[in-house]
C-alpha cells in the first residue's frame, strides 16, 4: 500500500548515533499521554501476554495511573484479568500452545487463523457435540486474581460495586458465512441482554466507510467480528460476568462458534465510555518482530505471521473512539540478529501498525518501543548483550528520529545486570530495592526473590513481584524523561522542586538546570510553574536518596 511504502522511505533515511539519554529516547511526553485518555496495545511475544508476570500488565499495577477504564482480551482461559469459561464440550483451542496450533474450521476444511489473539475458541455442533445438559455455552468474567492484584497496586480495583460496565463480543466468522452459527444469546449474568445475530448482526466497519453504532452488518469471512451493539455487564457486581447460550439445542446442526473474547470497560453517568487507560494485547508464545510487519497470512497451523487486513479488522472493532490516542506499546525478547536486520523487521511491524491505524481512522497514534533486560538469549552472554545492544540502538535511532516513535530500555537502566540467581543481589542492595513499595505492597524484593528476578528459562520474569520491579524501572525511565521539572525526584513538582531551584541560582551544569543551558536561572524557575502538579508519582526506592544518589 502507498502508505506503507511512505512510511517505510521516511524510515530507511534514519542513521545510527549516540544519545544523551541512554535509557530512553523520545519519551518526554509519554507520562503526561499515559496518565490521560490512552489506549494501550501490548504487541509482542510471550514478553506480552496477559499475565501479572509480564512487565505489560505488571505495569498498570505499579504505575501511577488515575484511572483503567477498560480492558480487551481474548478468549483465554487462564489470563489474569478477562477470562473464558468453557460450559460445553468439545471446544478446540486457537493458540500456540495447542497442538493444532492456528488451525481453524478444524471439522471440515481446516484453514489457519494466525493473529496472535491468544485465544480463539472453536465448537463445531456436529452430533459429537455436547451442551453438558445447559443452554449456556461460554462465560466470560474478570479474574479474582486480577482484582485482587490491581486491589493492592496503585490504581486499586478495576471494578467498584457501583460502577458501570459494557461489554462488547468478539468473533471470527469462519470462511463460508453459511457455516456460521446463526444467533447466540447474551446474559448479564443470568439476565438475558438480547440476542446477536452473528451472520447479519455484526458490527460496521470503520475502514470499510461504515458507521458503527448505528446498525449491523453482515459479519465478515475470515476476520474478527464484533457484535453490533455492546451489552451491560452489571448485575455480577465481582466478576461482571457474561453468559452466552444457545437458542435452541445445537447438536447436529453442523455450524461453528469461535468466540475470540472482548472487551469490557466503564461507562459514566451519561452512558458514555469514560475517559482513562484502556489495555488490550496482541501477544502470543515465541512470536518474533518479523511476524508483526510481514503483512501475510499463515500458511501453516504454526505460522507465525499475520496479514495487514487481518490486524485492521481486529483494530476497528475493539477501538472505543477514534479520537481516544493510541500507543503500540511494542514489547518482545530480542532477537539473534544484528543492527540491519533488526532495523529492518523493526520497522516493517511498526509500518503495519501505521497502516491499519490510518485505515480505521486513528486520530493519535503512537509507538514505544522497550528493550528487555539481559537475559538468557544464548549460552554466551557476551553475545547476548551485542545483539540486545543492536535492537537498543535500532530503537534509540528510530525514537529519536521519528515523532510519534519512543523508546525505553530496560537493559540500560540495569546497567546490563543479569539478574539470574544472586548475581543482581549488589545492584538491587545499592538501588534500594532492600524496601520496595507499589501500592500497599511495601517489602525486601532481595528477600523476597533472593536476587533471581527471572524463571527457570531465564528468559521470563520469575514472578509477579519480579515483573512489577522491572516494570517499576521502565515507570522511572518515564518519570526521568517525562518530568524534567521534579528535580526532588517524588513524582511531583512542588513547593520541593521550586526551592530546590531557588536554592541552585547561579549554580552551572546542575540537576537543577532543567532547560539544560548550562546555568540555573528564573527560567528554570518558570519551567517548574509550568510543570505544576502530580507528574508520575514514585514510591520506594525511586523517592529515596538511596536510589536518587546512585
Amino acid at each position: 500500500m502507498a502508505i506503507h511504502a511512505l512510511f517505510l522511505g521516511a524510515l530507511t533515511a534514519l542513521s545510527g548515533g549516540d544519545l544523551e539519554n541512554p535509557t530512553s529516547a523520545g519519551l518526554e511526553h509519554m507520562a503526561k499521554r499515559l496518565r490521560g485518555d490512552v489506549r494501550m496495545i501490548a504487541m509482542g511475544d510471550s514478553y506480552s501476554a496477559p499475565y501479572f508476570q509480564r512487565i505489560p500488565l505488571a505495569a498498570l499495577r505499579v504505575w501511577p495511573i488515575p484511572n483503567i477504564m477498560g480492558f480487551g482480551g481474548g478468549g483465554i482461559g487462564g489470563g489474569h484479568i478477562i477470562r473464558t469459561v468453557v460450559d460445553c464440550w468439545p471446544v478446540a483451542v486457537v493458540s500456540a500452545s495447542d497442538s493444532s496450533g492456528y488451525q481453524v474450521e478444524r471439522h471440515t476444511a481446516p484453514t489457519y487463523f494466525t493473529l496472535p489473539m491468544r485465544e480463539l475458541r472453536e465448537i463445531y455442533t456436529d452430533t459429537t457435540f455436547n451442551d453438558m445438559g445447559s443452554d449456556t455455552l461460554f462465560e466470560f468474567h474478570f479474574n479474582v486474581l486480577g482484582e485482587d492484584g490491581f486491589g493492592s497496586g496503585v490504581h486499586g480495583a478495576f471494578i467498584e460495586p457501583s460502577d458501570t460496565l459494557a461489554f462488547r463480543f468478539l468473533y471470527r466468522c469462519p470462511t463460508d458465512i453459511e457455516m456460521q452459527l446463526a444467533e447466540i444469546k447474551i446474559s448479564d449474568y443470568g439476565e438475558e441482554s438480547g440476542i446477536i445475530q452473528l451472520k447479519d448482526g455484526a458490527r460496521p466497519f470503520w475502514h470499510l466507510g461504515e458507521q458503527p453504532g448505528k446498525n449491523a452488518r453482515a459479519a465478515v469471512p475470515r476476520q474478527i467480528n464484533a457484535s453490533a451493539f455492546d451489552y451491560p455487564a452489571n448485575n455480577d457486581l465481582l466478576l461482571r460476568r457474561v453468559n452466552l447460550s444457545q437458542t435452541t439445542p445445537l447438536n447436529g446442526t453442523n455450524k461453528y462458534f469461535e468466540p475470540a473474547g472482548g472487551v469490557y470497560y466503564h461507562l459514566d453517568e451519561k452512558g458514555s465510555r469514560e475517559t482513562g487507560l484502556y489495555y488490550s494485547h496482541i501477544s502470543d508464545n515465541s512470536w518474533s518482530y518479523i511476524g508483526f510487519g510481514s503483512d501475510t497470512e499463515g500458511a501453516w497451523y504454526l505460522d507465525k505471521n499475520f496479514s495487514q487486513e487481518q490486524f485492521t479488522h481486529w483494530l476497528d472493532v475493539t477501538t472505543l473512539d477514534r479520537d481516544q490516542p493510541t500507543v503500540f506499546f511494542w514489547f518482545f525478547a530480542p532477537e539473534p540478529m544484528g543492527y540491519d536486520i533488526a532495523f529492518e523487521r523493526m520497522s516493517n511491524m511498526i509500518a503495519q501498525a501505521e497502516v491499519s491505524s490510518a485505515l480505521v481512522g486513528l486520530t493519535n497514534v503512537e509507538h514505544l518501543i522497550v528493550i528487555a533486560p539481559l537475559f538468557k538469549l544464548n549460552d554466551d552472554i557476551d553475545l547476548s548483550k551485542t545483539y540486545i545492544r543492536h535492537q537498543q540502538q535500532v530503537a534509540f535511532d528510530l525514537a529519536s528520529k521519528v515523532p510519534n516513535i519512543s523508546a525505553a530500555s530496560l537493559f540500560n537502566a540495569t546497567d546490563e545486570v543479569m539478574f539470574n540467581g544472586t548475581e543482581g543481589i549488589p545492584w538491587l542492595l545499592y538501588h534500594g530495592f532492600d524496601h520496595f513499595e507499589f501500592g500497599s505492597n511495601a517489602f525486601n524484593l532481595i528477600e523476597d526473590t533472593g536476587g533471581d528476578m527471572f524463571d527457570i528459562s531465564v528468559v521470563h520474569p520469575g514472578s509477579a513481584n519480579a515483573a512489577a520491579f522491572f516494570a517499576s524501572l521502565l515507570g522511572e525511565i518515564i518519570r526521568e524523561a517525562g518530568c524534567k521539572a521534579d528535580v526532588v525526584a517524588d513524582g511531583y513538582i512542588n513547593t520541593n522542586d521550586i526551592l530546590a531551584v531557588i536554592g541552585s541560582m547561579g549554580n552551572e551544569y546542575v540537576e537543577e538546570d532543567i532547560n539544560e543551558d548550562g546555568i540555573v536561572d528564573v527560567q528554570d524557575i518558570l519551567l517548574v510553574i509550568d510543570g505544576w502538579g502530580d507528574c508520575w508519582p514514585v514510591q520506594a526506592p525511586y523517592n529515596t536518596s538511596t536510589f536518587r544518589n546512585q
